[in-house]
């Protein structure tokens, strides 16, 4: 079959028909891949690779947490009941307050008797009334402290010596 190609409208059809025909091939080989008008614009739904993609960081392991601080020694229920049952007692560290020394209360305890400071904050060791209640003769009526008291009062001085 010949076509005459001498006519306008037979040149427009041939043209109008080639174009289609291409066209029709470029959408079929495109495929079409459910993108939206919106999709299309904005890039949004591409399912190509990113050609760059973003490596994520390593995970690190988890790490142990921290332990909670030990808890701190407090006057009122550590030291205090020990003072109370060992040393004011009548006779010694009470009122009367044998060396100067009375124990019946923190502010007391802190202001020391007549050998000086009972205790320094954050020095227990070398703490007047470490040394005296560690091997030093106190309390002189009764059984000594054992060394969990003694230890308390050093902890409760190194921490600080609170009112707490």
């Amino acid at each position: 079959m010949r076509l005459k190609l001498n006519s306008f409208s037979s040149v427009f059809l041939l043209i109008f028909t080639v174009c289609f025909i291409l066209t029709a091939g470029f959408i079929t080989g495109c495929g079409d891949e459910g993108d939206s008008p919106t999709e299309m614009v904005t890039g949004n739904g591409d399912n190509t690779t990113d050609p760059d993609p973003v490596t994520p960081d390593p995970v690190e392991p988890p790490t142990d947490p921290e332990p909670p601080p030990a808890p701190m020694v407090s006057f009122k229920d550590d030291i205090n009941p020990v003072l109370e049952q060992t040393c004011a007692l009548g006779g010694c560290h009470d009122a009367a307050a044998s060396g100067g020394l009375n124990l019946t209360s923190y502010d007391n305890f802190k202001n020391g008797g007549n050998s000086g400071a009972a205790f320094v904050a954050e020095d227990g060791e070398e703490s007047l009334v470490v040394k005296r209640i560690d091997g030093g003769g106190m309390p002189p009526l009764g059984p000594p402290l054992n060394a969990d008291q003694i230890q308390l009062f050093i902890d409760w001085i190194n921490e600080g010596a609170e009112n707490n």
